[in-house]
């Protein structure tokens, strides 16, 4: 997730990001409880960012962008 820390807030980059660790082998609540620690750690524009990429993990988005 250092795209957050350089200030990259491209949603779909960050997006591709968490699809390459489910696909190294990531499970659904390890890279929630992931997000959900960075997000108790960060500022609120960080965690509007945060809670858009959980939407995705959770599968509360298009279909098309869900991550599992």
């Amino acid at each position: 997730m250092q795209q957050l820390e350089s200030g990259n807030s491209d949603l779909l980059a960050l997006r591709e990001c968490l699809v390459d660790f489910k696909n190294r082998g990531m499970d659904k609540e390890c890279m929630y409880s992931t997000l959900a620690e960075m997000r108790a750690e960060c500022d609120e524009k960080t965690e509007d960012i945060i809670l858009e990429l959980m939407d995705f993990v959770t599968g509360f988005c298009r279909a098309e962008l869900r991550i599992y």
